[in-house]
This record gives structure tokens, sequence and C-alpha cells, in this order.
């Protein structure tokens, strides 16, 4: 079973997040690199829990991108390769949170897979 969330490009995230906070009342919460995280409900961010994040704007995020958490990114990236996707980055660490790569779907799409770091 997957989980999906989302990822929003940002310029500058104090503004961007500042925007989402304002219009909708999303909540959020600034990691220790560039990096928020947000949740939609209005309630304080729950890391293990949030609904998406703002980044900032890179080669791959260049629009809103679907964040789809798997078991495995290393079960999953062939599996990309295989259906016609294309993997866009290597396997990457995101401090002590998980793994991320970047992959198109087999029709251009960006999404991001994530891998949660289980704790013990």
């Amino acid at each position: 079973m997957t989980r999906v969330k989302f990822e929003l490009p940002a310029d500058d995230l104090d503004r961007a997040t500042a925007f989402y906070r304002d219009v909708f009342g999303w909540e959020s919460l600034r990691l220790p690199f560039p990096y928020a995280l947000v949740d939609t409900d209005g309630e304080p961010v729950d890391v293990a829990d949030s609904d998406g994040g703002i980044s900032p704007r890179t080669e791959f995020v260049q629009g809103p991108v679907l964040i789809v958490e798997v078991p495995s990114i290393d079960d999953v990236a062939p599996r990309v390769v295989a259906s016609g996707g294309v993997l866009l980055n290597a396997k990457e660490q995101v401090g002590a949170y998980g793994f991320s790569q970047y992959v198109k779907d087999s029709e251009g799409s960006v999404l991001c897979l994530w891998e949660s770091i289980q704790e013990a």
C-alpha cells in the first residue's frame, strides 16, 4: 500500500508558507534544511504524518509534485523503468527522515518516491 502527499515548489519558502497559512490556514514546520512540512487541517504539523511540503524550486520540482510513499525505493525504482518511466536522480537521504528519488511516469509527470526511515 502506498500513501500520496504533495510537494509545492517555491522561490521563497517564507513567502510561500505565509501565503498558504494566510489563504488556507495551513500550518507549516521548517526543517533544519530548506524545506517546510505542511498540514492542511490547521493543526500543528506532525513530522511523521504531514500532508506534504514546500520545497525550493529545483530542476525536478518546477510545478506541484505528488510524493508517493513506498516501502522500498530500491524495489519500486526498477518497476518505474520497466513500466516506461525514467529515474531523474539517484536515491538520496533526507536528513534523519527518509529517502527520496524523483522519477517521471510514462506520461512525463514528475513524482517523488519517498521511503521513511523506520524508528526501531
